[in-house]
């Protein structure tokens, strides 16, 4: 038996310790003789492999209320809300909870055994929901890229986030070859002239579903955090009141977009074909709350899925 598979078994019979036997990780450590950290390790890359799946069907009924509050307000059709775990509700604190519930969600359509194309958007949101997706195999299952890429190489890239979900899934998957900001407006239309890039746009009119991230601007944001834009350019993201970025587009505070600036150096999904496609947006951490309540007011989302704080922060805004 080689090391690879003593490895694997080692790593199902942990995952089944812990979450069928009920017993803690340092438990499984002590029995073991293996470090907590290494036991850990292993659960976590069980969640990665897909050896377990951890799904809850109901939500308690304050978040329910908040649900419904919100498919009311801003006509959606789909709509999850997540409990908090913390009373300090950052991205980092609140990504597992509200990327499980993504991944619920992005599970649940890859049930259909259909050929099937899906828009991906990009980030650190879209990253973990993948991340946190059981394996299943759908070799009919197309994934495309609903934005240019950058050249920070993280899980969060599109082509990372992409290759994931083919890796899960043994679908097909097709990335922009540009970068998400380019130089100039005039790259940006020599870049979307380019065949491989028109077909990519082409493809994507034929998907039933996009499922993206929200993007914010400030301290934190996708932006800064892989250094995509300078501060000055932050600065006047700012002052021309960008409030959200849907997958590649400006918006402001009221949702309409942004022609300005650093949004005619993107290249991300076509406006017309955001309109016409149902899109679900993801977005944890109590810092994007204005950025979520832009997307929302948009009209562009069919499905919105966050935690508590951050959907209580909107509703008790408005």
């Amino acid at each position: 038996m080689g090391s690879s598979t003593k490895v694997q078994d080692q790593i199902r019979e942990i995952a089944w310790m812990h979450y069928v036997g009920g017993l803690t990780q340092a438990q499984i450590a002590t029995r073991r003789g293996l470090s907590k950290m290494k036991v850990h390790r292993f659960v976590q890359t069980a969640h990665e492999q897909g050896l377990v799946k951890i799904f809850v069907n109901n939500v308690p009924t304050n978040c329910i209320e908040l649900e419904s509050r919100l498919l009311e307000r801003y006509g959606l059709s789909s709509c999850t809300i997540v409990p908090d775990v913390n009373e300090l509700q950052t991205m980092d604190v609140s990504m597992p909870a509200v990327a499980s519930a993504g991944a619920r969600f992005l599970h649940g359509r890859l049930e259909n055994t259909d050929q099937m194309i899906l828009g991906i958007g990009s980030g650190r949101t879209m990253s973990a929901i993948v991340k946190a997706m059981p394996t299943i195999k759908r070799k009919k299952a197309e994934f495309i890229s609903v934005t240019g890429d950058f050249a920070a190489l993280s899980d969060a890239n599109p082509f990372e986030v992409i290759h994931a979900l083919i890796d899960k899934t043994e679908g097909k998957g097709y990335a922009f070859t540009a970068p998400l900001i380019v130089d100039s407006a005039e790259d940006r239309e020599l870049f979307l002239r380019q065949r491989s890039i028109r077909a990519s746009f082409e493809r994507l009119r034929d998907a039933s579903m996009i499922m993206i991230g929200v993007g914010h601007v400030g301290p934190g944001s996708f932006f800064s955090s892989f250094g995509l834009i300078t501060d000055a350019e932050q600065g006047d993201m700012i002052r021309q009141g960008v409030a959200a970025d849907l997958a590649g587009n400006l918006i402001d505070d009221s949702g309409a977009f942004i022609d300005s600036g650093i949004a005619k150096r993107m290249l991300g999904m076509e406006r017309d074909l955001m309109r016409d496609r149902e899109i679900v947006a993801v977005c944890a951490g109590i810092e994007k709350w204005q950025a979520a309540r832009a997307a929302l007011r948009s009209g562009l989302l069919n499905g919105f899925i966050s935690s508590y704080s951050v959907a209580q922060r909107i509703l008790d805004a408005e």
